[in-house]
């Protein structure tokens, strides 16, 4: 293996390791600041808590070495390490929370994993394309923050605190897909303009874009344990990331018609596995309870 890739592997899983963090640290935090942060109430007592900077810090470092990883190694080495996030972050949370992992949440992060793993595998693009064209930067980051503030809206409307994470947890992992693309496009446009890139529309779609994701994931973690928000976000981000590729960016998607019933397939199974992982804030405990008066004699 050469030795870039193993360089873009370290990186790799550096990103990991710190996104698990971030999502520990914001899992922690969605107990400490009790009701859903959709209705805006609690969003002041989540700027003043210590543990919101933390998770940001590490969000930050999870970013830069998700650069530096696709800078050494190819998108087919890197994205299927994500699913580490899951192997990594199901057990630590719950040790911090002071309980352990149920069988049910350990099958759902076994299938969910190996699903994810082929699905990051096949869920890449062919290379050849570019960056957003003005036209697309606007289309994309406004029909972005547009989708983005409309499904917070709605989740804050459902009562089912289930299908509320899921639908935070899904936009999040959109805002961070779309995200990597217009950073892409951002980055492109300032070192061909100067600072008159810096007024372009993906440079001023990235920090809405990424902000409103942070605050999505958090937003989907409270009332719930960290398996099923984290298994939805780490789906819809490269998802959406490919999309926006194929549809704006000039990419094609390098799977085929295989690669897209294999997507399928793991997607379905990926559901499957975020149903298992699926246990509101509490019921993981009464579950490790009942499992161990069961086995008492």
């Amino acid at each position: 293996m050469e030795s870039g890739v193993m360089v873009g592997i370290v990186f790799a899983v550096l990103s990991c390791a710190a996104y698990t963090a971030a999502a520990v640290a914001q899992r922690r935090l969605a107990v400490r600041v009790a009701g859903p942060l959709t209705g805006g109430g609690q969003l002041a007592t989540l700027l003043r808590h210590p543990l919101w900077w933390v998770s940001l810090v590490f969000n930050g470092g999870r970013a830069g070495f998700q650069v530096a990883a696709v800078s050494n190694a190819p998108l087919t080495v890197v994205q299927p390490l994500g699913v580490l996030v899951l192997v990594l972050g199901i057990p630590w949370s719950a040790r911090l929370g002071g309980r352990r992992v149920t069988r049910e949440e350990w099958r759902g992060a076994v299938l969910t994993s190996v699903a994810l793993g082929v699905l990051l595998a096949v869920t890449v693009t062919g290379g050849g394309g570019g960056v957003l064209d003005d036209t697309g930067s606007v289309v994309v980051g406004a029909g972005t923050a547009a989708l983005l503030l409309v499904t917070a809206w709605t989740a804050g409307r459902v009562r089912s605190a289930a299908w509320r994470s899921y639908l935070l947890a899904g936009a999040a992992g959109v805002a961070f897909g779309v995200s990597s693309a217009t950073v892409k496009t951002a980055v492109a446009v300032i070192g061909e303009t100067g600072a008159a890139g810096l007024v372009h529309a993906s440079s001023l779609a990235t920090p809405v874009i990424a902000v409103l994701g942070l605050f999505l994931a958090q937003a989907a973690y409270q009332g719930m344990e960290l398996g099923a928000p984290l298994g939805i976000t780490t789906f819809a981000n490269p998802v959406s990331a490919t999309v926006v590729g194929v549809a704006f960016m000039g990419e094609s998607y390098a799977g085929g018609w295989v690669g897209g019933a294999v997507a399928v397939v793991c997607a379905v199974l990926a559901a499957y596995g975020i149903r298992l992982l699926t246990v509101p804030r509490g019921a993981a405990t009464e579950s490790v309870e009942q499992e161990g008066s069961e086995r008492a004699p």
